[in-house]
């Protein structure tokens, strides 16, 4: 429970890396006020002029509201017949209010008035508006809005010669990128604007420290603390040289923040208090909340429960009186989240619910899914499971309506936060195993699957089917409904008071007065009510209905009819097996076209789980003897448990979904004790069964480009990895011996095999044959590249954002390295390559788990194209076909340590008549996606 409230604050008091980046933003805006400033002069009315100014000094002692009301005033004050430059600035300076009160819609919309009333106002003017529309739909997660309205900012600057805005509208690009995990592209805009600031003549400390805590936010982002904290130290050097009070309290924030994500909280505890000091010092009210709830929420993950409370308390009415709801629901979802790990349910609930409320009304729907699963941990933890099963339901759905519509994840969501939002999916799966729920376990395990992809890919493409989320039964729909009406109640009297309270209290009438008191009470009510409608005699009905329906089964059959008929097509003997990864079992799920969903728990801990994952892939890529007994291991707890179930259905096609660790090694070297599972089935991976279409049929004709890279030697450094990668000695061999299968194939060799050529042609051919190094490595998809035959690379980021694979039902990398070193991660990586494809277009990918012996790599590929080149062969059998053939203990001539891609000893001896009968030679390629 402590974990999923910390996140929870991700979503504003979390965002204290990008704090920097908020202030990096508002140079422009600092800018954008002296420019603006100039325009007022003397034909003002007085009473305009006075709320004008009114206005500015509440906006600048962080009243916002009360900024926005003098300017709204001022607007109905000016006469007619003034300019509509005049008539510009107050909209520009209601949008900047707007935004600091997190109205970005309303913000959005007072720009655009400026917009219209500027259309032949000078160049520095319009971009200015055009800089603070990209920040504003940036905060509404619509990036190509923002991305265009910066775009068209630069361009003006550009225009106008303006170095100086140029390198500002620079930084805020590049907070675009941020926002959607595309970390290389982010660092390339900053440092450009750091050169730019470096060449400007009136660049300030604010904008030489900012531009180094912006790239301190990209490496937090990315979890390389330790850059972080070295670019902050440089922010912080910055200030202090320029005596920037404010910047210095910012980097102490931040610092704050990272050394508490590295867990050295005496370090961290340091820097917020120093951060607040300062703050404090400036009266930057705001600034000193914003570091208070950090403090708190440390203070928190430290145990200390009472000293949280009692900051986070110090925090909230400041934040009250400012206005801010959006923080304030941060702070209230902050208080939740320590009571719960108090174990104090009732006050847990009613922050949450208070939090939820303006989550709700203001829009806010990723914090909306937040909290609603921070209630799922704080039901499951007082031992309400069923109502958990809800609450966490509507959480995921809410995840999944938001990816549907192609929102981006909010810029602040760090690594952390993707780990938590993995961590709700599973709670979720959990409890609906625990109550023989299947198939809506299995529809969560597929969106699982999709979210850890997102972890390697960054934000991934959801469908409609996706967006229907999790089904919600008929009494969790009544829940659900009847607490969506208790909402709307709370939302109506919190803005009939809120309108009152607006009302100076010197003017209010007796009867606008009685109303306020009558108000109270109501929400006074409401905030009871949330409790009540818990503990009541209806929704206890409901929940034992929903038990009722539950134990019958009946809304699960609806749900499986689809997914069995799907089954039924592909042929009786297809079987769909997931394996969920739990601390102290397996959770096996096995859906086949003739039976009911089957689940069985398989006790094994799992760092039994995981070790004996590590020594099987190790014995793999040793080529040890002792690979068949950890194979056998595996075997026992994966198959044997549903084996019964195989045997019964006569399955000979394993469409397989595997969980975190078991990514890494491959179903088809499991053990039996007589044989290895190859030996008995088609094996086909999926990325998630929601995402694939297995219908899907390959074109009648094939059209085959086949590219390699044979000769040659590059090395570079990626972050801080070196790569040195040579040619394939047997590519060469292995794409002369397709053109013998498929004589009017395509061949790209060496300096031919360009980024260029192929994006250009690829979507002429169905196939893509790559024998090249791809370097896929976990959790960093933004180091992860492609490697062409000329020396360039390709990035992930490329492949999913310009290449499009709409043509293509196979694409196959016969040399993959995933460079996994020492530690494992999730497979993320793995499952983000089919994802990575598919994504793009393409309907499965042929890949490697581990470095493949060159030599057998090509006989393998050989054997495959063979197989597939019969009428009637599926990809997934065609696999199968050639693996077998490797079985036969076909000898080959291997040099010493002649894997794709390693550097092969000078003067090495061959090693004669080598087996490939063992699984490191044929086991290693895995076929992801549609292979039937």
């Amino acid at each position: 429970m402590g974990a999923a409230g910390n996140y929870a604050n991700s979503t504003f008091y979390r965002f204290r890396v990008i704090r920097g980046c908020i202030s990096f933003l508002l140079i422009a805006v600092t800018a954008a006020c002296s420019s603006f400033y100039d325009l007022i002069d003397s034909r003002l009315s007085d009473r305009a002029e006075h709320e004008r100014h009114a206005g500015f000094t509440a906006y600048q002692k962080q009243d916002y509201l009360a900024a926005l009301r003098h300017y709204q005033n001022a607007q109905a004050y000016l006469p007619s017949d003034h300019g509509d430059a005049m008539r510009a600035d107050l909209y520009y300076k209601m949008g900047r209010a707007y935004l600091k009160l997190q109205n970005s819609s309303a913000a959005i919309e007072s720009f655009e008035q400026a917009l219209t009333l500027q259309e032949t106002g000078s160049v520095d003017d319009r971009a200015i508006l055009h800089n603070m529309l990209g920040l504003a739909h940036q905060k509404t997660g619509n990036i190509d809005k923002s991305r265009a309205h910066l775009s068209k900012a630069l361009e003006l600057r550009v225009t106008n010669s303006d170095t100086l805005g140029r390198a500002r509208t620079l930084g805020n690009l590049a907070a675009t990128y941020l926002a959607q995990g595309r970390y290389i592209k982010a660092i390339t805009h900053y440092k450009q604007a750091q050169q730019l600031f470096a060449e400007a003549d009136h660049a300030t400390s604010s904008d030489l420290g900012n531009i180094q805590t912006n790239l301190s936010s990209v490496y937090a982002e990315m979890g390389q603390y330790e850059k972080a904290l070295t670019h902050q130290y440089r922010a912080m050097a910055i200030y202090q040289q320029a005596g920037n009070t404010a910047g210095i309290a910012s980097a102490y924030h931040n610092i704050g923040y990272i050394e508490s994500e590295l867990q050295n909280y005496t370090v961290a505890l340091d820097a917020f208090r120093q951060a607040i000091a300062l703050r404090e010092t400036i009266h930057d009210r705001f600034g000193a909340a914003e570091t208070r709830n950090n403090l708190g929420m440390l203070l928190n993950e430290m145990g200390r429960q009472e000293e949280a409370l009692e900051t986070l308390f110090k925090a909230l009415p400041v934040l009250e009186e400012l206005h801010t709801r959006i923080q304030i629901a941060a702070t209230y979802d902050s208080i939740g989240s320590v009571y719960a790990q108090m174990n104090r349910h009732a006050p847990a609930l009613d922050f949450f619910q208070k939090a939820l409320l303006i989550w709700h009304e203001s829009g806010d729907r990723e914090s909306e899914r937040i909290t609603l699963a921070n209630m799922g941990d704080l039901f499951t933890q007082s031992g309400q499971k069923t109502l958990a099963i809800v609450f966490y339901k509507l959480a995921v759905n809410i995840s999944e309506s938001i990816r549907e519509e192609l929102q981006i994840l909010p810029q602040q969501e760090q690594k952390a936060y993707l780990n938590r939002v993995q961590d709700f999916y599973r709670k979720l799966a959990d409890l609906l195993l625990q109550q023989d729920r299947v198939i809506e376990a299995q529809q969560i395990l597929d969106l699982l699957k999709i979210q850890e992809a997102a972890q390697f890919l960054g934000p991934v493409r959801g469908n409609t089917r996706t967006a229907a989320g999790i089904t919600m039964l008929s009494p969790e729909q009544q829940i659900q409904k009847q607490y969506a009406q208790l909402l709307q109640q709370s939302i109506r009297v919190g803005k009939e008071l809120a309108a009152l309270h607006k009302i100076d209290r010197d003017i209010r009438t007796a009867a606008q007065n009685e109303m306020l008191q009558q108000l109270i009470k109501q929400e006074q009510q409401l905030q009871r009510g949330f409790v009540s409608f818990i503990e009541s005699n209806e929704i206890r009905d409901l929940i034992d209905q929903l038990s009722r329906e539950v134990r019958t089964q009946m809304p699960a059959l609806e749900q499986l009819r689809p997914l069995r008929d799907n089954l039924k097509q592909l042929g009786d003997h297809v079987v769909l097996l997931y394996p969920l990864i739990m601390e102290d079992r397996i959770e096996l799920v096995l859906v086949t076209g003739l039976t009911p969903p089957l689940h069985v728990p398989v006790p094994i801990d799992r760092q039994v789980l995981n070790q004996t994952v590590l020594d099987f892939r190790t014995a793999l890529i040793e080529r040890n003897d002792t690979v068949q007994d950890y194979a056998h291991s595996l075997y026992r707890w994966l198959i044997k448990p549903v084996e019964h179930i195989l045997n019964e259905v006569n399955a000979d096609t394993i469409l397989y979904a595997p969980d975190g660790i078991l990514r890494y090694i491959p179903l088809a070297a499991l053990h039996d004790g007589q044989q290895w599972l190859v030996q008995r089935y088609n094996i086909n991976n999926i990325t998630a069964f929601s995402l694939t279409d297995l219908d899907t049929r390959p074109a009648k004709e094939t059209k085959l480009l086949a590219a390699a890279f044979t000769t040659g030697n590059y090395t570079f450094t990626i972050g801080e990895q070196t790569f040195d990668f040579r040619g394939l000695r047997y590519a060469g061999e292995e794409v002369n011996n397709l053109s013998e299968i498929y004589p009017d194939m395509t061949k790209l060799l060496d300096k031919n095999f360009t980024p260029e050529v192929v994006v250009t042609d690829i979507n002429h051919f169905n196939i893509v044959h790559f024998a090249t190094h791809a370097a896929l490595v976990p959790g960093k998809a933004y180091e992860s590249f492609i490697l062409f035959g000329n020396g360039e690379r390709v990035t992930v980021d490329q492949v999913k954002y310009e290449w499009s694979l709409t043509n293509i039902d196979l694409i196959v990398l016969s040399a993959c390295e995933t460079a996994l070193g020492a530690v494992f991660g999730q497979g993320e990586e793995i499952l983000g390559l089919g994802f990575l494809m598919e994504s793009a277009g393409a309907k499965s990918t042929l890949a490697s788990l581990w470095s493949v012996d060159d030599r057998g790599t090509q006989l393998l590929m050989n054997q495959f194209y063979r197989q597939l080149r019969l009428p009637g062969t599926t990809k997934a059998a065609a696999l199968r076909k050639a693996q077998l053939s490797m079985l036969n203990e076909q000898p080959v001539t291997t040099m010493p340590g002649d894997d794709r891609g390693v550097q092969i000893e000078q003067n090495a001896t061959p090693d004669q008549n080598r087996s490939t009968a063992h699984p490191y030679y044929w086991a290693s390629f895995i076929l992801i996606g549609n292979g039937l």
